[in-house]
């Protein structure tokens, strides 16, 4: 069952890139699994789906954390 297993480790790299890069997880942006296949199946990299469906639906990105200055 290697694919399956390649299917999951891309659904958890998925995961971990929004919550990275959106703070969400695929929980919170509803996907269902028969979506996330279909985009699984495309090729397309973890990162390219989390990019792709954060400008698709306009998502604002993590913020940056400020650096402390010394004055």
């Amino acid at each position: 069952m290697a694919a399956g297993e390649s299917y999951l480790n891309w659904r958890a790299a998925v995961d971990r890139r929004l919550h990275e890069i959106y703070l969400i997880t695929i929980e919170d942006a509803g996907f269902d699994e028969k979506y996330l296949v279909g985009h699984y199946r495309t090729n397309q990299t973890p990162t390219h789906f989390v990019q792709w469906f954060g400008n698709k639906y306009d998502l604002d990105r993590r913020p940056t954390p400020l650096r402390a200055t010394n004055r």
